[in-house]
């Protein structure tokens, strides 16, 4: 038996972010840290036809019996590295560490067993069992390594499952947990089978659009890939995915229109050529590269590509924007939100006029207008109603 670094309370303590939902997906996620292709998952019934039992096998490089103690020891990992609302990641790659996900089980099951095979020189496998019970997460037995000529990879199966778990619920997150990701390796042969049948987020893609950019002076093409999400993605939000010629991912940054409050979900992913020799932490103001091969993020290259993007992605959020001003001033309405205008004769140019000076901050900044209660609604439009025009340019103009 081997002991984790910190006791089983203390392991629950840390992790208590995790719904049974966002734990499960933990485990998918490390079969993809493993460079699995294809991961699947089967979920055993009872005769009642509730889940009992749900394996998750993947086709990665397996646990080496050598890396064992650094992946499931230690764990000193904060809050802010445990919580996948803030993992904060430029790739997409290496998306768990440290065993994080591993003990996530303790929300759904009583029992978890990794069988693992992994490659021990150039023709040699070898496979072992690992086992950790929710009521002793600060210890794992692992039994002794045996030759195989079983494919590598993982499975690791939950016993005992301890939630009510409804299997369109579950297809719902793992479709906002894993639609970006798959459309990220859409060239590849990337996939997450549920009982044999693979996931189908088709639904969750609202629009999809692809073309081609060049830069007229260098000719450096730019082959882009936009989708709008009907929904938010679980921890992703909107991000742009620079990819290489060989189909690799290099770096990914929040789209300008990142979590603006109006529900416009999207991610762009752009593969060049001009990201095969690419220091995307350099801000070398002059565009040159003094110790570095190949262009920086102030080539004009890559400025071009940011500036094409922003004013793409600026017209794909227009309809957005206007339907986003419309719901507000439907609500502002329903509240009773608005100054009494009867009696005056020109009532109704100043309604008219109230209410574009709404759209026009709401379009400015939406979040301004997020989940607001009647009385403020109702204290919100009777200012922007009682400052003059003037006033109103200078409040934009913060905004």
């Amino acid at each position: 038996m081997n002991n984790i670094k910190i006791s089983s309370k203390g392991i629950e303590k840390a992790l208590r972010k995790f719904d049974y939902l966002q734990a499960i997906a933990e485990y998918i996620w490390n079969g993809f840290d493993a460079e699995a292709t294809a991961v699947d998952i089967t979920l055993h019934k009872n005769i009642l036809d509730g889940v009992d039992q749900i394996t998750i096998a993947d086709n990665g490089y397996g646990i080496k019996l050598k890396d064992l103690e650094g992946k499931f020891t230690p764990f000193y990992e904060s809050e802010k590295s445990v919580d996948p609302d803030k993992r904060g990641r430029t790739t997409s790659a290496m998306h768990g560490k440290n065993g994080i996900g591993r003990l996530t089980f303790h929300h759904f099951a009583s029992e978890a067993i990794w069988q693992t095979t992994y490659e021990d020189g150039l023709l040699l496998k070898n496979t072992y069992s690992i086992s950790i019970h929710a009521k002793q997460l600060d210890a794992y037995h692992v039994t002794k390594p045996d030759v195989t000529d079983k494919d590598r990879g993982t499975t690791v199966t939950f016993n005992h499952i301890i939630k009510e778990f409804v299997v369109e619920d579950f297809l719902a997150f793992l479709s906002r947990e894993f639609g970006w990701f798959l459309e990220l390796h859409a060239d590849k042969p990337y996939t997450i089978r549920i009982d044999g049948v693979p996931l189908d987020y088709a639904s969750l893609i609202a629009e999809k659009e692809s073309f081609t950019s060049v830069h007229p002076m260098s000719q450096t093409k730019f082959r882009i890939t936009y989708i709008r999400w009907e929904d938010r993605m679980n921890h992703e939000y909107s991000k742009l995915y620079f990819i290489d010629s060989k189909q690799k991912e290099q770096h990914k940054q929040p789209t300008t229109f990142n979590n603006k409050g109006d529900a416009f979900y999207h991610s762009v992913y752009i593969q060049s050529k001009l990201f095969d020799q690419f220091d995307f932490s350099c801000e070398d103001l002059s565009g040159q590269q003094s110790f570095t091969f190949g262009a920086s993020r102030k080539s004009d290259a890559f400025q071009f590509l940011l500036d094409e993007l922003g004013t793409f992605i600026s017209e794909k959020r227009q309809p957005y924007l206007r339907k986003l001003s419309d719901a507000v001033i439907k609500e502002f309405t329903e509240a009773k939100a608005f100054p009494a205008f009867t009696g005056d004769p020109e009532a109704a140019d100043r309604r008219d006029e109230l209410e574009a000076a709404i759209r026009e901050m709401c379009h400015a900044e939406p979040k301004v207008f997020a989940r607001l209660n009647p009385e403020q609604k109702k204290v919100l439009a009777h200012l922007i109603h009682l400052v003059g025009s003037e006033e109103r340019q200078r409040l934009m103009a913060a905004l």
